[in-house]
């Protein structure tokens, strides 16, 4: 993957359970733009995975799963314990 040092991570998840998932890591280790940093779930048939690739390519992921309805993509966000609210 060209490193301009405008990637973000995002999560891909299945929306059903099913191969969908582990097909698409299959098939996208060949793209230089998108590097799967995790996967998340057994082994043959992972639920989640995170990758890291720039806003580009995440709008054309996301574009084709729509038509699939078989995978979502969204940012990755850290979780906050507190949703940002600060203790008293």
């Amino acid at each position: 993957m060209p490193n301009t040092g405008d990637t973000t991570r995002y999560i891909i998840r299945a929306v059903e359970d099913g191969p969908a998932l582990a097909a698409f890591i299959a098939a996208i280790r060949a793209n230089p733009a998108v590097k799967v940093v995790d996967a998340i779930g057994p082994k043959e048939q992972p639920h989640t995975a995170v990758v890291e690739t720039d806003a580009a390519t995440a709008g054309q992921l996301e574009q084709s799963f729509r038509f699939s309805n078989q995978l979502m993509i969204e940012p990755d966000r850290p979780l906050s314990l507190f949703d940002g609210a600060q203790p008293h």
